[in-house]
């Protein structure tokens, strides 16, 4: 006898319809499985064996074929079980076929028959609502999740029998409020602990406060050097809460990647808060980015619609940093490999940290790199890379007396009643004046000659700032776009030179020519400098 269920398998961000077929011929017993599965559905037989078993149902005794179809599309992950269980119920006719007529399933068993969740639930349930499927069955941990997906009906379970009794009951009902099983708690090493929301003024940093808010509000790259113990990361980790609140939508689509990703999530299953990674510098590419021979979603992809932070920026490979390149100015990655070909998103705000030299403390007396340590150092960024960070800072530990005097006066929090308006009013102006609502960064140049408004007077300096620093025409883009959030968060309409003048003091590594230097000797006249 034949039968049929529908599922589904994840590739990239989307999920594929997949036919899971069983047939049940005379012949010796076993299972046979075929369609390109990996080894995790491989192993599924024994798993549904098992489960089948345990559940109180009769295991099939003579020769199984099951077929997971399309055929030439590659399937992973153990989501088969559960369709694969549920068709040899149906086969062997311990279940009834119009029961699962229009139905799709993914879950994994356990030996004892329980339903676990499986990744990219999400993704499969938006894929079953587009087709017009009667419902989905899940896991009991997958219903909050696949809930999201409004107008799909869900019947969720603790375990095959429990799902077969609502099955042959017919009842099924929306479950996704039911109980559910604590998932046991996992850390993931890349994500760095959120701190409370509250950014902090650190002293002596003030330049830096303004680059975080033209961070925030233009969406703009930042890159900040300076020696351990400056505040980079403090105020890196600040970043996530000067930004926008997240809209459905958005919530949506970073709550997709990180369920296609196998991310844990506490509490709430739709994301709220803007995502914050922070890759430790060891991560290969394929981390990072994202592979495998199914792609999966690296920390630029986990990262979309919030911060990305490379901490210790000189200390990742080259060959790593330079394929940041393009999914920076495109704001999508494409990866392609011998049989298929994803898209990820990965709109993110790049938020880069490192120190001036090896030992972090060039042009201090404690300082013992030579000039050729620091330009081998500085040689790991290669100059297309630094042309895509539109804010570049040098920042500055702060002094004794300045930290004394920010815990004796307690003046260690932002006036939280000024930035974030400030910001927030910014951010009207912008996307009320650009097309579509875009952020500065990512206006054209027709764009912004239309809707730039930037003065006659402006554009004068700006050529001769062009030609004295002999800036690429990606840079001094830039720093027209950096001078018109700056105008924004001033509340004005048109881009005068005086924030053209502001704008340069976030373009620190652009020193002037003068023969032509390397960027290593720009660093090393900054550190003799100090």
């Amino acid at each position: 006898m034949l039968a049929r269920c529908l599922s589904a398998s994840l590739l990239g961000i989307d999920a594929k319809p997949v036919t899971v077929e069983v047939d049940l011929a005379p012949g010796l017993p076993g299972l046979q499985l075929v369609g390109l599965a990996d080894t995790a559905i491989q192993e599924s037989r024994e798993r549904v064996r098992s489960a089948l078993r345990n559940s109180g149902f009769r295991g099939p005794l003579v020769k199984v074929v099951v077929n997971l179809a399309p055929a030439d599309l590659r399937k992973e992950g153990p989501c088969f079980d559960l369709p694969i269980a549920l068709g040899l119920l149906i086969a062997s006719g311990q279940l009834d076929s119009p029961c699962l007529e229009g139905l799709w399933s993914a879950g994994e068993l356990g030996l004892d028959g329980r339903l676990r969740p499986c990744r990219g639930i999400l993704a499969i349930a938006c894929l079953a609502k587009s087709l017009g499927a009667r419902g989905l069955l899940v896991a009991a941990e997958d219903a909050a999740e696949a809930a999201l997906v409004k107008g799909l009906r869900v019947t969720a379970a603790e375990s095959l029998m429990e799902l077969v009794n609502l099955l042959r009951a017919g009842d099924l009902v929306q479950t996704a409020a039911r109980p559910q099983r604590q998932a046991p708690k996992r850390q993931c090493a890349a994500a760095v602990r959120k701190p409370e929301a509250t950014p902090l003024n650190l002293p002596a940093q003030h330049l830096a406060r303004q680059g975080l808010a033209l961070a925030a509000a233009g969406g703009h790259h930042l890159l900040m050097v300076g020696p351990p113990g400056c505040g980079k990361t403090l105020l890196a980790q600040q970043l996530p809460y000067l930004l926008p609140p997240l809209d459905d939508d958005e919530a949506l689509e970073i709550t997709r990647l990180h369920s296609i990703a196998g991310m844990p999530r506490r509490g709430e299953h739709l994301i709220r808060q803007r995502p914050f990674r922070a890759p430790h510098h060891s991560a290969s590419a394929a981390a990072l980015l994202g592979g495998g021979a199914n792609p999966r979603p690296g920390e630029l992809s986990l990262a979309h619609g919030g911060v990305l932070f490379l901490d210790e920026l000189g200390e990742f490979p080259r060959a790593v940093l330079d394929q940041l390149r393009q999914p920076l100015e495109e704001g999508v990655l494409m990866l392609s490999r011998a049989r298929v070909r994803c898209t990820f998103p990965c709109n993110v705000t790049l938020v880069a940290a490192t120190n001036p030299c090896p030992c972090g403390w060039y042009g201090d007396p404690r300082c013992r790199c030579s000039e050729i340590q620091v330009k081998r150092y500085w040689r790991r960024l290669s100059g297309p890379l630094l042309d895509r960070l539109d804010l570049q800072l040098q920042l500055e530990p702060p002094t004794p007396d300045s930290m004394r005097q920010m815990i004796e006066e307690h003046h260690g929090v932002m006036d939280q009643d000024h930035l974030p308006a400030t910001i927030e009013s910014a951010r009207r102006q912008m996307h009320a004046r650009n097309p579509n609502g875009c952020s500065n960064r990512d206006l054209s140049i027709s764009e912004l000659r239309r809707h730039g408004e930037i003065k006659s007077e402006t554009f004068a300096s700006w050529e001769q700032v062009m030609n004295m620093r002999r800036l690429s025409l990606r840079s001094g883009l830039k720093l027209l776009k950096v001078s018109r959030t700056i105008a924004d968060l001033a509340g004005q309409r048109d881009v005068t030179v005086e924030h053209l003048a502001t704008a340069l003091c976030f373009r620190s590594f652009d020193a002037q020519t003068q023969g032509g230097s390397t960027p290593g000797s720009h660093r090393a006249e900054w550190g003799r400098s100090r």
